[in-house]
């Protein structure tokens, strides 16, 4: 074997490494409580949005369904909440926030683990404006768990962190292409291989 060859493999080698080491790095785990009436499909197909919208930012995320059985059924729904195993509750409404609020995610500076989502503010939008319920699920999902990642004051004049979606916010959603800006996707990123 040549010395160019020998050189060739190990740079190789050393590129599927350290895309294997990033992958694990950037891999967020998001338990999900759902306390309401939610098809299977329905909540499949939104997270499967959610995990697509992360994807765009190379950001793996694996979407885990919790029971609120005791003990629960899959054991990582036992693992202690924290930076990359994070808690996303479905719940009806907010107790205390606007009707034309979809989620709430539980925050200090730097981040935090515990978001929930507003499934009538959403199944009224859907009602509304007839974008596609998981999608629109999928997308409020990732907005909350953004704001996980991201800390507090991360909402933006653009992207899936805007504050408020308008029509055209609720246009790119239904063509499947609000993402994270380039910006947060490199803040995430840079949080996540810092834990």
């Amino acid at each position: 074997m040549g010395q160019i060859q020998l050189q060739c493999m190990l740079a190789i080698l050393f590129l599927s490494i350290k895309a294997l080491c990033w992958a694990e790095d950037s891999t967020v785990t998001i338990r999900v409580y759902s306390e309401v009436e939610l098809s299977k499909q329905v909540l499949s197909l939104a997270e499967q949005e959610g995990a697509r919208i992360f994807r765009e930012a190379k950001i793996e995320t694996i979407w885990v369904n919790c029971e609120t059985s005791c003990p629960p059924t899959d054991s990582r729904c036992q693992e202690k909440p924290g930076p990359k195993h994070l808690v996303l509750r479905i719940v009806p409404k907010a107790l205390s926030a606007a009707d034309s609020i979809f989620g709430m995610a539980f925050l200090s500076d730097n981040g935090g683990v515990y978001s929930d989502v507003f499934f009538n503010s959403i199944e009224a939008l859907h009602r509304d404006c007839g974008t596609n319920l998981a999608r629109i699920l999928g997308h409020v999902m990732a907005h909350e768990v953004g704001h996980l990642l991201l800390g507090s004051h991360s909402h933006s004049s653009r992207g899936i962190m805007c504050a408020s979606w308008h029509a055209q916010q609720l246009r790119m959603i239904a063509m499947g292409g609000l993402f994270f800006t380039p910006e947060q996707a490199h803040a995430m990123k840079a949080k996540m291989l810092s834990m």
